[in-house]
């Protein structure tokens, strides 16, 4: 990869933190208490990567149930419950954490994530890994989430860095395709629950976070 890259923006979930348990949990528990059935752990893919109330609208639908009325209720009772329990069963992916503290000895990096800021600045609390990053972005009501370029555009302003000199890490359209949009350079982690249509085409896919070392030569 280019040597002049300065700034390195990360995605959350499905990339460097394995967050499906507690998510289908908070899910299950809204459901349940709306008398739905369960939702399979196993299409956890297929749900995340829009926020709460995307995943819950996406549950609906998986269900062939009508949208709820109610979701701004739904809403609400997700994020607490995952609050009280988004680290119970979560797990960092391997070998995150000292691929994070290399990463961090010669770049800026930044978290940018359509989950909740108050979530994931507890997430990373719970992790021990906040201290790696100069900047965390979560979702906000004043923030267009991901694939918006608005998130990306903010950490590189940030960060005080230019788009050709940053890279953007993810598991999803939602990563990739605002990067292409800035001229970013891409890298996908097939590892993650969403997928990339074809017609994406990232810069570079690895299988582990740590290849992220090879690929910008470090």
């Amino acid at each position: 990869m280019n040597k002049t890259i300065k700034c390195i923006l990360i995605d959350l979930d499905g990339t460097i933190i394995n967050s499906g348990p507690d998510l289908i949990d908070s899910l299950n528990f809204v459901l349940e208490n709306q008398n739905i059935k369960k939702i399979d752990r196993r299409i956890i893919g297929s749900l995340v990567g829009g926020g709460a109330k995307v995943m819950i609208m996406r549950a609906y639908q998986h269900l062939k149930l009508k949208p709820p009325s109610n979701i701004d209720l739904l809403v609400e009772e997700f994020l607490d419950f995952y609050l009280k329990h988004c680290s119970n069963k979560s797990h960092l992916y391997l070998e995150v954490f000292d691929t994070l503290k290399k990463l961090k000895s010669k770049f800026k990096l930044a978290l940018c994530t359509n989950k909740k800021q108050f979530i994931t600045e507890k997430i990373l609390k719970d992790f021990r890994i906040k201290e790696f990053f100069d900047y965390v972005l979560g979702s906000s009501p004043k923030t267009k989430l991901k694939p918006h370029t608005e998130m990306l555009e903010q950490c590189l302003n940030k960060c005080n860095v230019k788009a050709e000199h940053a890279v953007m890490i993810g598991d999803s359209n939602n990563d990739i395709i605002p990067a292409k949009h800035l001229c970013m350079k891409s890298i996908y982690v097939t590892y993650g629950y969403g997928k990339i249509e074809k017609s994406i085409k990232p810069d570079y896919a690895i299988d582990s976070f740590d290849e992220v070392l090879k690929v910008l030569k470090f």
